[in-house]
């Protein structure tokens, strides 16, 4: 139960962090920023107003507003036409509003290390987004759901059930505003909240608990993946290529996390296995990158940094403080201060 778990203990390293509760002013949020404030955390507010249901989103604000001057919290807001950003730029509402406030949330991320944000997800979220990801075969890292603690980022709630947030905050005569587009079914998500997860929960009550422990499971699984290939994620970004002898060892999963980290989407597996078969020079380019096929490795280019290529020539540009004590064949030194014009780089050619 909330009402007997201890806020300062089991978050007491919040102490010393300025915590930013995302409130939207439903009840999840609401209750999330009354356990923090009343634990004696440093606290902040940050809201969006998406301008998509005309008054009832100017009176979230408003009530939001108020509610941190009454709370003695800072409250800052984020307004944003999301119609017309969509409109600009195309996409799925629904994923565009994440983006507007998952943006945002980045830039105080990126203010502080000791900044975090708070989100009001619970079990419940957990087990919809287990079901959204089982749907998108997302792998194992879909599956494993969200974190509690993840990159700046805590879910305080993530252990607790919407029952037990709902009795809480009656509890206590909390106050909130409900966001009545929930009610609707239009989206996947409210469609699995409001008509599937009921029913087959109906069918199956264990089905929740069941749920959760395979997330957990996930969860330890993807901590494993991620521990197994940082050597090799590292290995790349440092020298951009990826040695076919590393790739032939992984499983997989474990090559979809090597993809995920460097910003490649996980389909292009396929275009790697075929790549590996290839002769070498062949190519194909993904999500910024080009990928080359070598003797012994892919060397994997980002097309909009310093590296380009050339034929079957990589060329990576560093500035160096001192040289090495043995030269490669494949690295040249020069200094900076002596070249005149332009360099030029050139096929071979006789003589």
């Amino acid at each position: 139960m909330i009402k007997d778990f201890d806020f300062q203990q089991n978050w007491s390293y919040l102490k010393d962090k300025h915590v930013f509760v995302a409130c939207s002013g439903g009840v999840d949020s609401i209750v999330l920023l009354h356990l923090l404030v009343n634990a004696g955390f440093h606290v902040s507010v940050l809201h969006v107003n998406y301008q998509l249901r005309a008054k009832d989103s100017d009176l979230d604000e408003a009530f939001v507003k108020s509610l941190c001057e009454k709370l003695k919290v800072r409250f800052y807001l984020k307004s944003v036409n999301t119609r017309q950003f969509l409109n600009e730029n195309g996409g799925n509402l629904q994923d565009v509003a994440r983006k507007i406030r998952y943006d945002w949330f980045q830039e105080f991320i990126l203010l502080d290390k000791l900044n975090l944000i708070a989100l009001g997800h619970h079990e419940d979220d957990q087990v919809e987004t287990f079901f959204q990801h089982l749907a998108r075969k997302s792998g194992i890292m879909g599956l494993a759901g969200m974190l509690a603690n993840h990159n700046q980022v805590i879910r305080p709630l993530l252990h607790f059930s919407k029952e037990e947030i709902l009795e809480f905050s009656k509890v206590n005569k909390l106050i909130w505003r409900e966001d009545v587009s929930n009610n609707k079914s239009d989206y996947t998500r409210n469609k699995l909240r409001n008509i599937i997860l009921p029913n087959l929960m109906h069918e199956i009550p264990t089905l929740k608990s069941s749920v959760l422990t395979l997330v957990n499971a996930f969860q330890n699984t993807q901590l494993q993946l991620e521990t197994k290939v940082e050597s090799i994620i590292l290995s790349i970004k440092k020298n951009h290529f990826w040695l076919h002898a590393d790739f032939d060892a992984l499983s997989e999963f474990e090559k979809v996390e090597v993809l995920r980290k460097l910003g490649i989407r996980q389909t292009a597996i396929s275009e790697f296995d075929k790549l590996r078969q290839s002769q070498k020079g062949k190519k194909f380019e993904i999500d910024g990158f080009e990928i080359f096929q070598d003797d012994k490795r892919f060397s994997i280019v980002e097309i909009d940094s310093k590296h380009f290529a050339h034929e079957n020539i990589i060329l990576h540009l560093k500035v160096v403080d001192s040289l090495p004590e043995i030269f490669s064949s494949k690295e040249i030194f020069l200094d900076a201060e002596t070249i005149k014009g332009n360099l030029r780089l050139r096929k071979w050619e006789h003589g």
